[in-house]
């Protein structure tokens, strides 16, 4: 210590009889015992300015810059590479240096203004390679940086790199056209069609541009300009017949979507196009043809409010459809909605009647009195139409046996059973079921009639078909009675406070009863839906239209082939026309509302926008759904969002943080590998993505892989979001 002040004293004296270079001398001594010495080094360059020296100043500032941010004191390191910077501002290295620290410290425009003088003289260097990654850094900090973008595309060009240049162009032109200047958006996007004619997200955003102008001529003008050089071009057909759609030109549009559809049995957009087109010329067959294999595919994929979404297009047309009507019946009964099913029921009921078909009438009126047994009009009716067809009329008992609350919970568990197997076709197995139930329980009404439907139904399966569907079968049933227990025990839970009261009543079985029965409405004709009655309950339509695996449909020259299942799956086969019938009269009932409330969202989503939704809205959806704690609804449409390239990490990163909350870090650590490779290395992204990775490691318990990703971060950057402590944490716990 006494040397160190005997030192300081002596530099000192030589610094005031102003021979700096033995002051230097010395206070190297110390530098040499204390790298981390910043004062010291401080001083030394300090005093190597004052005689001319830059270079070993810049050496000891460089020096001293390290050890500020090694220590993580950002703001003195940012200080001394500005004292750099003024030595030699021309060094590639310093400057970036700066730039770097600026940008860590939100000095935004500093930051850029440093990058882009480097970038211009590495340009003019022809080190280009260099200078795009210096164009792209301030992209990245400012997007709307329209000079880095022009910059960039330049660069890209003149290296032969067309697809990054017209990206930049176009990524240039979004942001343009999200604030409305589209007179710039539109220049910016007519140069790059200059460089690539007929480049598809140009053109998209071309027509886009035109639209929010009002100047839909220029739309056409510009998509069959560049369809007569590329007339098979899927995107740019689907565009132009959604323009001649929305401008009423309902010919030609009908023209491009049969054009696609038959060279494209698979596009979403043009089946359903093509579908509205046929409903507004009430061609409801060929709409529906046109619909059923999308609605097919949406349930099977359990996105039932989509697919009620498309039915809800054709039951709003001027007249009824009775598949329509039936098809919807199918998805209320298989996810038991009663009440909806009613209505639907009801709805079947009356077009029926209109058409005259009193064989299929016997299955619905089953149906309805297993929803409505106190209904004694309705069993009167029932009753009325099995004597006109000559068919056995049941006997009306006096009084239904009381039956226990644990009879009636076997009751209902038993018919939940016997219909996941009547839903798969699987008629014999749900008919034993219900054999054996009524040995049991002769006298219970509802168990006789399911089986006198069943009595009517014929399938034809193979034994690989039928063996197919009872492990199928095999799996929803287990899904079933482990919600069944699950419902027990929350009713034994919610029952235990009330242990000293009267005993709730039992609970009605699901097929047998609604809760709250309902006087049935006035019979009215047929007719269509009214504005005034579409509220209700509504149903979602996001991403209805990002369909992409949809079976394709039969052609018209062949049988068409429903679910077999004769009254049951006919009553699964029919459904909205009596609803129909209530609704041409001057008020509307309330089953009319149910109905018409399923379909009101729908309709309105369609006429606010377009059918194609863009990434954004995909992306928005998925943060809406993760802050609803709706993990696998926010995993679909960020996937969706991610095949955008612009949104592709940062989708990527959300699906991983899903994954994560779901335990699931397999599939976490997939993501993120894939957002790793869309970032550029080096950057902050690529870190923070690698941070995260990290973290799944760590969670996962792959301690080795998750210390080595700290490490290389802390190497990197020791302060980055405290990997230092990470790391440190990480050590101790597995030294434990």
């Amino acid at each position: 210590m006494t040397d160190r002040v005997k030192v300081i004293e002596q530099a000192e004296k030589f610094v005031r009889a102003g021979r700096v270079r033995e002051a230097i001398a010395e206070y190297e001594k110390l530098a040499q015992s204390d790298s981390a010495d910043v004062g010291t080094l401080n001083i030394i360059g300090d005093l190597y300015i004052r005689v001319g020296q830059n270079e070993p100043a810049i050496r000891a500032f460089e020096r001293v810059a390290a050890e500020y941010e090694r220590r993580g004191l950002f703001s003195q390191a940012l200080a001394i590479c500005k004292k750099i910077n003024k030595l030699s501002p021309e060094d590639t290295d310093s400057s970036l240096k700066l730039a770097d620290l600026y940008a860590q410290q939100g000095f935004l425009a500093e930051s850029k203004g440093v990058y882009a003088a480097v970038a211009g003289r590495l340009a003019s260097a022809s080190r280009t390679a260099e200078a795009v990654a210096i164009f792209e850094k301030i992209v990245k900090l400012d997007r709307e940086d329209h000079d880095a973008r022009q910059a960039l595309a330049r660069l890209y060009r003149d290296s032969g790199n067309l697809d990054a240049a017209i990206g930049q162009l176009d990524d240039s032109a979004a942001v343009h056209i999200e604030k409305g200047e589209f007179d710039a958006a539109a220049a910016i996007l007519q140069d790059a069609l200059l460089l690539r004619p007929g480049d598809g997200r140009s053109v998209v955003s071309l027509v886009e541009v035109y639209k929010r102008q009002g100047q839909p001529a220029k739309s056409v003008e510009l998509l069959e300009r560049e369809l007569a050089a590329v007339p098979d071009n899927i995107q740019l057909l689907n565009i132009l017949g959604n323009l001649y759609f929305e401008a009423g030109e309902t010919q030609k549009a009908e023209e491009i979507f049969t054009r696609i559809v038959t060279g494209h049995p698979l596009n979403v957009n043009a089946r359903i196009k093509l579908g509205r087109i046929q409903i507004l010329k009430d061609k409801l067959d060929q709409a529906y043809e046109l619909f059923e294999p999308l609605i097919n595919n949406l349930v099977k994929k359990h996105r039932d409010e989509k697919a009620i979404g498309l039915l809800g297009l054709i039951l709003e047309s001027q007249k009824p459809h009775l598949p329509a009507l039936e098809r919807l019946a199918l998805i209320y009964r298989s996810n038991k909605e009663v009440k909806k099913l009613e209505v639907v029921d009801r709805a079947i009921l009356d077009e029926l009647r209109r058409l005259g078909e009193k064989e299929r009438l016997v299955g619905i009126y089953a149906e309805l009195l297993e929803l409505r047994p106190d209904d004694a009009e309705l069993a009167a009716e029932a009753r009325g139409l099995r004597q006109d067809l000559n068919l056995p009329v049941e006997a009306v008992a006096e009084e239904a046996p009381q039956l226990s609350d644990r009879d009636r919970e076997a009751i209902r568990e038993i018919m939940g059973q016997a219909d996941l197997y009547l839903q798969q076709g699987l008629v014999r197995i749900a008919r034993r079921l219900l054999e054996n139930l009524r040995f049991r329980y002769p006298e219970d009404p509802q168990i006789v009639r399911k089986i006198a439907v069943l009595d009517e139904v014929r399938t034809h399966m193979d034994e690989d078909e039928i063996r197919r569907r009872i492990e199928k079968t095999t799996v929803l049933e287990a899904e079933y009675k482990e919600k069944a227990a699950g419902k027990k025990a929350e009713d034994r839970k919610a029952a235990e406070p009330r242990a000293a009261g009267p005993a709730p009543a039992p609970p009605a079985p699901e097929s047998a009863t609604v809760t709250e029965p309902k006087a049935e409405p006035a019979r009215r004709p047929s007719g269509q839906f009214k504005p005034e009655v579409l509220e209700g309950q509504k149903v979602s339509t996001a991403d209805l239209f990002a369909e992409t695996d949809i079976i394709p449909f039969a052609d018209g020259s062949g049988e068409r082939t429903y679910y077999d299942l004769r009254n049951v799956v006919e009553a699964e086969l029919r459904w909205l026309a009596a609803v129909r019938t209530l609704q041409r009269g001057d008020g509307s009932a309330a089953p009319e509302r149910e109905l018409a409330g399923i379909v009101a969202e729908f309709r309105r989503d369609l006429r606010s926008r377009g059918a194609v939704s863009p990434p954004e809205m995909f992306y928005q959806l998925g943060l809406a759904f993760m802050s609803q704690g709706l993990i696998a609804e926010a995993i679909e449409e960020l996937s969706e969002a991610a095949r955008d390239k612009a949104l592709a990490i940062d989708s990527l990163s959300l699906i991983a943080q899903c994954h994560r909350l779901k335990r699931n870090f397999e599939d976490a650590t997939k993501c993120l590998q894939s957002a790793l490779t869309e970032a550029t290395q080096g950057t902050d992204q690529y870190y923070a993505l690698l941070y995260e990775l990290a973290e799944v490691h760590a969670a996962a318990g792959n301690q080795v892989q998750a210390a080595a990703l700290f490490r290389e971060i802390r190497d990197w950057n020791p302060s980055f979001r405290g990997v230092a402590g990470e790391l440190e944490n990480l050590e101790k716990s597995s030294t434990r």
